[in-house]
């Protein structure tokens, strides 16, 4: 079993009088090392200096390719261009989480040693990347007046996040060797799983990295607030046992298919019209709709 974006499920169906040749695991266990090996360069950036930008434009600059890749976007900031670089490659990493789940169901590859080498992977990059990107931003916004003073101490608090994603991925890890009966659907098919997943403090905080390209180096001083629920309200999602809705149920239920496209639409709109910023509240809207949609479902 494995967990992807938004928390979509892959269930691992085993035989023990099936004989899987070797090789059809790798391609899907390929893209979950990229997904870690993502995860542990974004950990190196945001650790290796102040300025979270400077360090991959550093790596580009290294390999000769930071004229060429400033050329491309058009941008004559070093710090934006490392920025965006340090999202291809965390976003690459994500992409590889979505995917090799079905991958490995479409080879006949699951198991169990697959499910928990995906938890580790989401570890670093869901969990550990976002702790490190975190901290990074806030000290930068703490250093920039960008957060009140007095404020310093906060800086950490996106440790948080690093704990809240080893619980969550402990939890899935344990319901993965359980089997399919456990409490992860909470008894309702429409429900997916439990608590916002590993990846969406990913996503969270790409969303505040990308808004904070956006802004000169002195400004978006309301970003610590949006930083401050990325360290709160965030982790005690991912922790809790509240039923989240999914997007894999479509066609079952004409109500459902209607609140998930209402939400999809809404937020749709909302990032094209706000862009990056508008990208981290659709983000926020996630779990709020998961819980209107629980709330509404078993008061039907």
């Amino acid at each position: 079993m494995r967990e992807g974006f938004i928390g979509i499920t892959f269930r691992a169906v085993s035989n023990p009088y099936s004989e899987v040749p070797g090789w059809r695991y790798w391609p899907a266990n390929a893209l979950t090392l990229i997904n870690l090996g993502s995860g542990a360069l974004v950990c190196w950036w945001a650790a290796s200096e102040f300025d979270l930008g400077w360090a991959p434009a550093e790596w580009l600059a290294s390999l000769g390719w930071l004229d060429a890749w400033m050329e491309l976007l058009g941008e004559d900031k070093r710090r934006v261009a490392g920025l965006i670089w340090l999202l291809v490659v965390w976003m690459f990493g994500q992409l590889c989480d979505v995917l090799d789940g079905a991958v490995a169901r479409a080879m006949g590859a699951q198991g169990a040693q697959g499910a928990m080498l995906d938890s580790m992977a989401d570890l670093v990059s869901s969990g550990l990347a976002p702790a490190f990107v975190g901290m990074a931003l806030m000290m930068e916004w703490q250093a920039t007046g960008g957060m009140p003073d007095g404020m310093a101490s906060f800086t950490v608090l996106p440790l948080t996040v690093l704990m809240a994603a080893a619980w969550r991925l402990a939890r899935f890890s344990r319901q993965a060797v359980q089997g399919p009966e456990s409490e992860e659907s909470n008894g309702d098919e429409r429900f997916d799983f439990e608590g916002l997943p590993a990846p969406f403090a990913a996503l969270f905080w790409a969303g505040l990295v990308w808004t904070w390209a956006q802004c000169p180096v002195v400004g978006c001083d309301g970003l610590w607030m949006l930083g401050m629920l990325g360290c709160t309200l965030l982790p005690l999602g991912m922790v809790s046992s509240l039923p989240q809705v999914g997007l894999k149920h479509w066609g079952q239920d004409k109500r459902w298919d209607a609140m998930r496209g209402v939400w999809l639409l809404i937020v749709g709109s909302v990032s094209v019209g706000l862009g990056p910023l508008g990208g981290v509240l659709a983000l926020i809207s996630y779990p709020l709709f998961g819980a209107i949609a629980h709330r509404l479902g078993t008061s039907k």
